[in-house]
């Protein structure tokens, strides 16, 4: 049995959004931080509403956004949640695979 990682946002961060090409702002009751995303990750934010692994959330991207290599969604995943995951914006699932 392995354990697949999916990732979440935190139900008590806040988000607001601040136009269609400004992005959100996020904030953590928990820990004060505050943190600017930009549209694209408030489209990933978006789609963190249920657990979902990076494979989906990079499918869902690429749909969403035009020409754009995968290499690239994936490499910008990785940022995205290495930025996100400290402050405890965004944690994660593991759930078992058989």
């Amino acid at each position: 049995m392995t354990e697949t990682k999916r990732y979440l946002a935190n139900p008590d961060v806040s988000c607001r959004p601040e136009g269609p090409d400004d992005g959100a702002i996020l904030f953590n009751p928990d820990t004060d931080a505050v943190i600017v995303i930009n549209p694209v990750g408030l489209l990933i934010w978006e789609a963190l509403g249920q657990p979902k692994t990076q494979d989906e959330i990079a499918a869902y991207l690429m749909e969403a956004c035009e020409d754009v290599p995968a290499d690239q969604v994936h490499a910008d995943l990785e940022a995205f949640f290495g930025a996100l995951q400290p402050g405890g914006f965004v944690g994660e699932v593991l759930e078992g695979e058989a």
